[in-house]
């Protein structure tokens, strides 16, 4: 064995020495801290069944005591809900109007989702919990998903006189990912249908990108044999920054199982536009294709456009998930008529854009963000 083999060894047996040690303290630590943590949590539910005993008993001023704030800080999430419900109790009976708000208030913050059971929670309960703010004050919410777009034609352009009759427009397939801002609106309103927070106001920003295909076997044809001598095949591309103001509305007030329909109005600002072409030459006489044809002269900037949709929101832990369907509708005509023509679509390819207005229909998945405040409600 040669001294540099030696050493090496020497070096793997040194480690495995030193390394073992603190191998055996890092587990004792975990074990010690997990069951630390167990024992803590024992305790506090130990206390909190004391703590039920007595309130049953009907001993409510020795519970304000036996559930200090050192004792809570034992607690198990579940257990700390409950324990709060017990304070709150013992105190509207104990006529302390401030503390029983007070822990109220502690109740709402450890579980923004909490809603009492209205067939067993008593009436002073149920009147307390009332006039607190429950819901969340605003969502922020964040879209993603997949899109279809379909050209409504109005009027077909042709650059060849073969053309005519042989082209054919299909749907073609984008993406989109998006923002959006979620408020209640009539809140105040008792209105079965629309109050009682049943109405959100939520304006939305989507970066969107659209496409749809055109595809012509006779692009132009031979002028003596008067066969077809050339087929395109072209997939027109926009990039667009939506804004939308939606009002949602919600089938139900549950704070975990929320089906909802949106509709409004929007405008779709154009970001840029490309058209990928390829025109095939028949009789193995090539093709003519190159890099996308920009195309953003064609176009309006800014077009009106129509939103409706059905969802839900499902959640999930503080978040919520979300599954969407909606279809988009233009209002108007993206083409500009005076700036039709573009050079390259023109005399490369034949191909001039048709008058249309877009149908999108898109899919969304997505999470909602509900960020809470509870408070005392001022009632006038």
């Amino acid at each position: 064995m040669s001294g540099r083999e030696r050493h090496s060894k020497l070096v793997l047996i040194y480690r495995s020495i030193i390394n073992k040690p603190m191998k055996l303290f890092l587990v004792a630590a975990l074990i010690s801290f997990v069951g630390l943590n167990l024992a803590v949590g024992q305790e506090g539910a130990q206390r909190y069944r004391l703590a039920q005993s007595v309130y049953e008993q009907g001993r409510l001023h020795e519970l304000p005591e036996l559930l200090n704030d050192k004792e809570l800080a034992k607690f198990s999430k579940a257990d700390l809900i409950n324990a709060y419900r017990l304070l709150t109790l013992a105190y509207i009976y104990l006529e302390e109007p401030g503390k029983a708000d007070s822990s109220m208030l502690k109740l709402l913050n450890t579980d923004h989702f909490y809603e009492p059971n209205e067939s067993i929670e008593t009436a002073e309960f149920m009147g307390l919990y009332k006039t607190f703010r429950t819901k969340p004050v605003f969502n922020i919410g964040f879209r993603f998903g997949a899109n279809a777009t379909v050209p409504l034609l109005n009027s077909v352009y042709y650059v060849s006189n073969a053309a005519p009759g042989k082209g054919k427009y299909s749907f073609g397939v984008g993406i989109q990912g998006g923002l959006s801002y979620e408020v209640e609106i009539l809140s105040r309103s008792k209105n079965k249908l629309y109050g009682r927070g049943k109405l959100m106001f939520a304006p939305e920003v989507f970066f969107i990108t659209r496409t749809f295909k055109y595809t012509n076997p006779t692009q132009f044809v031979d002028d003596v044999t008067g066969a077809s001598d050339a087929s395109l095949t072209a997939t027109i591309k926009q990039t667009r920054l939506d804004l939308n103001a939606i009002i949602q509305w919600k089938a139900s007030n549950s704070k975990t199982f929320i089906p909802y329909l949106g509709f409004g109005p929007g405008a779709s600002y154009l970001l840029s536009a490309g058209n990928t072409m390829v025109l095939t030459r028949s009789n193995s006489k090539g093709t003519v294709s190159g890099p996308d044809v920009v195309d953003n002269s064609s176009y309006y900037k800014i077009i009106p456009t129509l939103s409706g949709m059905a969802g839900f929101k499902y959640r999930f832990g503080s978040l919520y998930v979300l599954g969407e369907f909606r279809v988009q509708y233009a209002l108007s005509n993206p083409v500009n008529p005076n700036t039709r023509s573009n050079v390259s679509s023109t005399f490369e390819y034949n191909y001039e854009l048709p008058n249309y207005k877009p149908l999108n229909m898109l899919v969304n998945i997505g999470i909602i963000y509900p960020y809470f405040n509870p408070i005392k409600i001022k009632r006038k």
